[in-house]
Formats: structure tokens, sequence, C-alpha cells
């Protein structure tokens, strides 16, 4: 195993972290959060915007460019 694959099973697991809580989010949403409602209250400020572009920008910096 490389280092290449660390890393792909390193972003599948943050990923499956990630669904694995807005499921729970779902069941229980007097005690978590969804991901819609963390994303509504982090955009109500520029600086929450700014950094959702930037995010969205390495994402796709990362994985759709080549």
């Amino acid at each position: 195993m490389n280092s290449r694959d660390l890393t792909i099973i390193g972003y599948l697991s943050v990923l499956a972290a990630a669904v694995t809580l807005q499921v729970a989010a779902l069941r229980m949403p007097e005690r978590l959060p969804s991901v819609g409602r963390v994303l509504t209250h982090v955009m109500r400020t520029r600086t929450g915007r700014v950094g959702i572009l930037v995010a969205w920008g390495w994402v796709g910096l990362h994985f759709f460019a080549k």
C-alpha cells in the first residue's frame, strides 16, 4: 500500500463520517444540526462565504483538475 492509497482511504473515511453524521442529524434533529443548517449558518457572514468559496476551489483544484 502506497501513500496514494492511504490518502484515498483517508478521504473516504472523512466522507463516511460526514454521511454518518448527516444520517444521525436527520434521526435526531434536536441534538445535531444537519449539513444544510450548518451551511445556512456559515453563509450568513462574508467570512463564511469566502471560506466556502475557498474550500470549493480547493476541492476542485485537487479532484477535478488534471
